[in-house]
């Protein structure tokens, strides 16, 4: 080892640890992903992928400057120098996506090792867990925001660690930036970050930390939050907040009312089944997202042509329905939240060729028909001119389909999909799928265990603020959209974290051991 690496070790002992003892994850976790790649080399181009490409791509063909204030502001400029690269660039994102996971095992192995008076006994299964978590292995193979959005938010995580219990005044105000930094690139990766500041300001009362901040970090975060207002669209907020809040829709009050009539036979049987909503608002999600659809509905339908008028006569009942019942809005949040914690509500069919198959197609019929498709770059297709043919391009998407990589990534993923589910629900239809009727399995009064432990004076000014800063970011995101495994990924560090903490709290109780 070079004496400046042993010099930088002896000075951070707990990041020696903590590399040290990353590295069976470090390893297992690059294997998979090198297995994953063997047999799909591509990162998946999904629905939303467009939308975070379109900036890279006009850049280079149109020399167009565009960020849709939908995709602002780190992933989209991120992908224009990829772009510039040799080759296919959805290559070399499916290439640093998963490099950048594996790197970000360490930081997870140095919460273990900062928060943990046993640590020893829980950093290897804790980093082995999350190296291989589908959702996260899944989501790095996407051209799709999430890979940096849960990774910013793993290492602001490990900043917080670092930083809220130093009591050298100087060191303190430095290892705030390994904090803030990853925490800033968070809230510019995706509109929903911004669901995370009431935990990261209630954790900043609860440690006093604002006796340890110098000028340049106050006026940071200051800055920092109406940045946070710059990121996401109003058309999109008001589209999916009416579909969160739907039956709540006062069908009797004059506000609006010509356009409520037209849409009681959607509202009145979802109010009357509340506890399912959680299951039951796909329709209106699809008839608000395109309201011109329904010729049947007219007011509704012109909505198509006046994206001003839409937002308002979406914003509005939605609003007054939260005002009326703002329990109940509350609660739609909570079921969302709790139904979406369980991983085997994520697909883990993508993991297999044939799911890449069958979903390019659509989008590979676009790249033959449009010159101008930014699937034509993404893939490194001909700019003019035809394509090769569908049965040729697919062949380089999925080279080894059924072969042994496949079976062995498969076979983890399903071994450990299969084994993180928090909640039980019954199975029958889903009009009477109540949430009342869930019941927490093992492992979830484990976690629920390790949710009220994690206040103990031991942890509560890491993993206790976490905890609150990942409920309140939960909360928020699943009071305006639906259920989906997706949006629950950032905080599943956290409830990792969390899995160890009753165990740790057991055994320092028999052993009286000294605090951390």
């Amino acid at each position: 080892m070079p004496a400046a690496l042993r010099l930088f070790f002896s000075r951070h002992p707990l990041l020696r640890d903590a590399l040290c003892w990353a590295m069976p994850a470090l390893i297992i976790g690059a294997g998979l992903r090198l297995l994953l790649l063997s047999y799909l080399p591509y990162a998946f181009w999904g629905a939303d992928s467009r939308s975070y490409f379109s900036f890279a791509h006009r850049l280079v063909t149109e020399l167009y400057v565009s960020l849709d204030e939908k995709r602002r502001f780190l992933y989209p400029i991120l992908m224009l120098p990829i772009s510039l690269l040799p080759g296919s660039p959805l290559r070399w994102v499916a290439i640093l996506q998963h490099a950048f996971g594996v790197a970000s095992l360490i930081p997870l192995a140095y919460v273990v090792r900062k928060c943990f008076v046993h640590w020893r006994l829980w950093i290897v299964p804790i980093t082995l867990l999350f190296a291989g978590l589908p959702i996260v292995l899944w989501y790095e193979h996407e051209l799709l925001g999430e890979n940096i959005f849960f990774a910013m938010l793993l290492w602001a995580f490990a900043g917080w660690t670092a930083w809220v219990n130093e009591e050298r005044l100087e060191r303190s105000r430095r290892l705030f930036w390994c904090f803030f930094v990853p925490f800033a690139l968070f809230i510019l990766t995706k509109p929903s970050g911004r669901f995370a500041w009431p935990g990261v300001i209630a954790g900043l009362v609860i440690v006093c930390a604002w006796r340890r901040l110098g000028r340049p970090q106050i006026l940071a975060l200051c800055a920092l939050i109406p940045v946070t207002l710059t990121v996401g669209s109003k058309k999109q907020a008001a589209w999916l907040l009416y579909t969160a809040t739907f039956p709540l829709t006062q069908l009797e009050t004059p506000l609006h009312a010509d356009y409520k009539a037209q849409i009681r036979d959607l509202v009145e049987p979802l109010a009357r089944n509340p506890d399912a909503y959680y299951l039951l608002d796909s329709e209106p999600f699809e008839f608000l997202d395109r309201p011109g659809n329904s010729p049947d509905r007219p007011l509704w339908a012109a909505l198509a042509k006046n994206e001003k008028l839409k937002a308002k006569i979406y914003m509005d009942p939605a609003i007054e329905g939260i005002k009326a019942r703002p329990a109940l809005f509350v609660w739609f949040g909570v079921q969302r939240a709790l139904s979406s914690a369980n991983l085997t509500t994520f697909g883990r069919n993508r993991f297999d060729g044939d799911y890449f198959r069958g979903k390019m197609r659509h989008f590979y019929a676009e790249a033959e028909r449009d010159e101008r498709s930014p699937i034509r770059l993404a893939y490194a297709l001909p700019k003019h001119g035809p394509v090769p043919p569908y049965e040729e391009f697919i062949e380089r998407l999925d080279p080894a389909s059924g072969s042994w990589r496949e079976r062995v990534v498969r076979g983890w993923v399903d071994t450990v999909g299969q084994s993180l589910d928090f909640l039980r629900f019954p199975k029958v239809p889903k009009v009477e799928r109540s949430i009342w009727l869930a019941r927490p399995t093992l492992l979830g009064w484990w976690l629920a265990l390790g949710i009220v432990l994690a206040f103990l004076p031991r942890y509560w000014r890491t993993l206790g603020v976490w905890t609150l800063l990942a409920m309140s970011y939960e909360l928020g995101v699943f009071v305006v959209s639906q259920q989906n495994a997706r949006y629950f990924g950032p905080t599943w560090p956290v409830l990792i974290v969390l899995l160890a903490v009753p165990a740790d709290a057991l055994l320092c109780w028999i052993r009286r051991a000294p605090q951390p």
